[in-house]
């Protein structure tokens, strides 16, 4: 309950009091924020189920509507981000506040890119078997979409008899990307038709589209038996007759794909490619790194995270003449799944110890907080199986807790493989505790008027904080042997490979195999899935090194400059403070900490 009025307390006061237009322009820049959320949730309503805004915040959310993926659909997003963009530009920043102005400029880097993106709308894959459609939609319907009334339930069934649209839709998108020389690699195809195919090979009544709306459907109590039997049988309608036949005509349209398709991973093969890349590069970096620049990075990087973990290595008595060689014993070390130093057991009680022992590591971390911080959030978070549907394509990965506060933060953890002992401390604190939870869930909480930041992602700052969490760890004595030191750094070594990777795939035209080669080479291990995340989804995976890097930086000239006056906690209270912002945004507001407490220097 406290959540939930904490929450209402900052923002309801904010926006019930909104009367805005679509066509007139705010007078205040408070209310263009506001009026900003409003509107991007009208185009892109998925959004306001994802956010789960309580109505008190008095913003509609159509919850019986899908996001319009059609060209139409596309345009109104354009012209949207273009009116914000005009209005952002006439306020002065002398008729506005510091605070205004960070938030105008934030929201109007984010706009700015979203309008020169326009002309790749086409580019993004479609073929996407880890985020792609049939992930998001079902994901939205049974993690996001709440069940509490007759109302919700119909909802759902409305969305659901969207699916057969939206598949149709994406087929018609396949086939325009095509005529303009945009497709996937074969391998990417096949490996998503091969998903599809695995989807349709579930039987109606136990599609988990079924399952989680009847099982929720059931624990209503001010609804009659009769008409639970009515949507019921209607839900289970829709999934047999609209859903399954779309599903079929995509993954019939995929093995239609596969013969013209080639098998050249990287973006550079398309129209525009290394201008489409650069982009891709900016908007998740939120800096103006080239290609050059950030491969090389990685190849530094990669050094130097290998040289200290040989010195690791020879602790544990480890020997070799170079880190391919060191690694290898490493693993043969490690590698026996049923030892319990390394792992739980491969068992139902070894995946509930797993869970348990995510979550005593978030618990310990918490009982130190004051060492380096002085402001946390409130907001719980707890450490869940990733769902079955997404257990084969999935990491583990954070959601944040819904605005109405009908769930805390969640830290989910995939269960279908055995997770190494020695890793999961960083995982831990990169997702949850200071990392991803940490962060999210107190801009949550202290961001007041900025609402509008909910919608938004700077991938730099975002992972790049998670990474310097998990650095943190490290500085504080948390890898407190040799092995979880080794997971820690074996998990650094992995994002600093990921610039390299990405650059090459992307830039340097790498094939799948090249890659695979290199991590191999230089991780200790490969996975054509995970390269495939790369390759659909190109800069992403060079955000986590940038963005850690950064902030590295900026506390170390925060400390010169300085001296005895810097603080650990004032440093993470101002990187934290404004939440999210582009790379470049922090670097200034952190420069502007150091300038003001030199000036009050005695």
């Amino acid at each position: 309950m406290k959540l939930r009025a904490r929450h209402v307390i900052l923002l309801i006061p904010l926006i019930i009091t909104l009367g805005i237009t679509d066509d007139i322009m705010p007078a205040d820049i408070n209310e263009l924020f506001d009026s900003f959320v409003r509107d991007w949730i009208k185009i892109r309503p998925e959004s306001g189920t994802e956010l789960g805004l309580p109505p008190e915040f008095n913003i509609p959310v159509r919850n019986d509507m899908l996001d319009d993926v059609s060209v139409k659909g596309y345009d109104l997003e354009h012209a949207f981000f273009t009116k914000y963009r005009d209005w952002l530009l006439k306020f002065d920043d002398k008729t506005i506040t510091g605070s205004q102005q960070i938030n105008k400029r934030v929201l109007l880097w984010f706009i700015e890119n979203a309008i020169a993106g326009d002309k790749f709308r086409h580019y993004p894959a479609i073929v996407n078997p880890m985020f792609g459609f049939h992930n998001k939609l079902t994901t939205l319907l049974t993690e996001h979409h709440q069940i509490k009334n007759n109302k919700d339930a119909k909802d759902y069934i409305e969305r659901l008899k969207q699916f057969n649209d939206r598949i149709d839709e994406l087929i018609v998108q396949l086939g325009s990307r095509e005529q303009e020389g945009i497709m996937e690699a074969s391998f990417l195809i096949t490996s998503y038709r091969n998903v599809i195919s695995d989807y349709l090979k579930v039987p109606v009544e136990e599609n988990i589209l079924y399952i989680s709306f009847i099982e929720r459907l059931r624990q209503l109590k001010k609804i009659k038996a009769e008409e639970i039997r009515a949507l019921d049988q209607e839900a289970l309608g829709i999934i047999e007759n609209s859903v399954y036949p779309a599903y079929q005509r995509m993954y019939d349209y995929l093995d239609s794909m596969r013969p013209r398709a080639d098998v050249r991973a990287g973006v550079w093969k398309f129209p525009d490619g290394d201008e489409y890349y650069r982009y891709c590069l900016r908007v998740n970096t939120t800096t103006n790194m080239s290609p050059d620049e950030i491969h090389q990075l990685g190849l530094q990087e990669v050094k130097r995270i290998q040289d200290e973990m040989i010195e690791y290595f020879k602790i544990l008595g480890l020997a070799g003449s170079a880190f391919t060689e060191y690694m290898n014993a490493y693993q043969e070390l490690t590698s026996d799944r049923n030892d319990a130093r390394f792992f739980y057991p491969p068992t139902e009680i070894g995946q509930k110890q797993t869970l348990t022992g995510y979550q005593a590591i978030i618990d310990t971390m918490e009982m130190r907080l004051d060492e380096f911080f002085e402001i946390k959030p409130r907001t719980p978070v707890a450490v869940i199986a990733v769902p079955d549907f997404k257990a084969a394509t999935a990491g583990t990965y954070y959601q944040p807790a819904k605005l109405d506060g009908s769930t805390g933060g969640i830290f989910y953890a995939n269960l279908s493989y055995q997770h190494q002992k020695a890793g999961m401390k960083a995982l831990a604190y990169h997702e949850a505790i200071p990392g991803h939870h940490f962060q999210i869930a107190l801009e949550q909480e202290i961001g007041g008027r900025n609402l509008f930041k909910a919608l938004l992602f700077f991938t730099g700052y975002i992972e790049g904080w998670a990474l310097y969490a998990e650095k943190i760890a490290k500085e504080y004595g948390f890898y407190s042997d040799t092995y979880s030191m080794i997971g820690y750094l074996r998990s650094e070594l992995f994002r600093a490979v990921r610039l390299v990777l990405d650059t090459g795939i992307h830039y340097k035209k790498w094939s799948r195999d090249e890659a695979y080669q290199y991590m191999l080479e230089n991780t200790g291990w490969a996975w054509f899935g995970e390269l495939d995340r790369y390759i659909v989804w190109p800069g992403q995976a060079c955000a986590y090194k940038i963005g850690e890097l950064k902030i590295i930086k900026l506390r170390e000239k925060a400390k010169m400059e300085l001296g005895d006056r810097f603080d650990i906690k004032k440093f993470h209270t101002v990187v934290l403070s404004y939440g999210q912002v582009p790379l470049e945004i922090l670097e200034e507001l952190v420069e502007d900490y150091i300038e003001k407490n030199k000036a009050n220097q005695p």
